[in-house]
């Protein structure tokens, strides 16, 4: 019965993460250059261009922040859980700097080339999975501790934000612009086309993530435990990591890098419902959703007139927040 209760008790929390976040996505297109009002619909019907603005900009904003702040929360609890790192997220990994360099080729050299105005996008996801390939064949490659995992990953980041610092370095003043805002993360350049393809993307993985809770669970524990269960671990490791950097990439190459959602929303839905992957999983795409909503709301509340780019705002809350967690994990072992 105490089971039974302490469920429900889970699924309350996630209910009431879950009215939290549809409250921000109100608030966020509430707010914003000319505040609108909350029956803005009747006055929209009365003001054409108002409409317009509120469909194509704010909601469309709106509505990837959600989804972009989902697929990095869920993405982050996946490669902590899998990785067995408290500050393992697709940010520390290297990940979002190789999209970011991916980005900034893309701007420099019209890299891909074939994709017209989705060249961007693709050299973002290319490189994406390129970092990601780098990681998964060291840890394919035999017994390799997931301390190195993160040695590995770090190293990921720094060459690649070299690399991205080289193009900018040859790049026109006004592509070096488009780097920096990019690399800084900047929701400005949504659309409906960024709504749809991170739904689907989001939606496919989180089913394909849900269906792994139960080897998510045994892997937490040990390897031995979840091997004894019948699980196989490295599958089951390989599989999780490569859908959350498909997850990761698909998001970033729209909005630019946005560091720490992976690792904020995790753990503060942990320190909520425990370590359950069954409640967790969908605890950290909501409250990824909450905190990049916030920072949204908040990088166009600091100053009057001015949208900040939202990286700049989950970087300030990020930094110190695995400052902490790193060393309460200091403290532990």
């Amino acid at each position: 019965m105490a089971y039974q209760e302490k469920n429900r008790r889970k699924i309350l929390l996630l209910l009431l993460m879950g009215l939290l976040a549809f409250s921000l996505v109100i608030v966020d297109i509430y707010h914003g250059f000319g505040t609108l009002s909350f029956l803005g619909t009747n006055v929209a019907s009365q003001q054409p261009e108002l409409a317009g603005v509120v469909l194509k900009m704010r909601l469309t904003r709106t509505l990837t922040a959600a989804l972009v702040g989902a697929s990095l929360g869920l993405a982050g609890l996946c490669m902590q859980n899998m990785l067995k790192n408290p500050i393992a997220t697709p940010f520390t990994l290297g990940l979002s700097s190789a999209a970011s360099f991916g980005a900034s080729l893309s701007i420099l050299s019209g890299f891909p080339f074939v994709f017209g105005q989705a060249n961007v996008q693709a050299s973002a996801i290319f490189f994406c999975f390129l970092g990601s390939a780098v990681i998964l064949l060291i840890f394919s490659a035999g017994q390799v501790s997931m301390n190195t995992i993160i040695l590995v990953g770090t190293a990921i980041n720094l060459f690649f934000t070299s690399l991205q610092e080289l193009s900018k370095y040859f790049a026109s003043e006004r592509n070096a612009q488009r780097m920096t805002t990019w690399s800084l993360g900047d929701l400005s350049k949504s659309s409906w086309d960024s709504v749809l393809v991170v739904f689907i993307v989001l939606y496919i993985v989180l089913v394909l993530i849900y269906r792994q809770s139960w080897e998510m669970n045994l892997v937490q524990l040990s390897d031995e435990s979840a091997q004894s269960m019948g699980v196989n671990v490295k599958r089951t490791r390989l599989l999780i990591f490569f859908a959350s950097a498909l997850v990761t990439a698909v998001a970033i190459s729209f909005v630019g890098t946005i560091g720490f959602i992976g690792l904020i929303a995790p753990h503060f839905v942990k320190m909520l419902v425990g370590n359950d992957a069954r409640f967790t999983i969908i605890g950290s795409a909501i409250m990824g959703v909450v905190v990049l909503l916030l920072a949204a709301v908040v990088s166009k509340a600091l100053i009057p007139g001015t949208i900040i780019p939202v990286g700049i705002i989950t970087s300030l809350v990020g930094v110190p927040f695995m400052c902490l967690v790193a060393i309460r994990k200091g403290q532990r072992s």
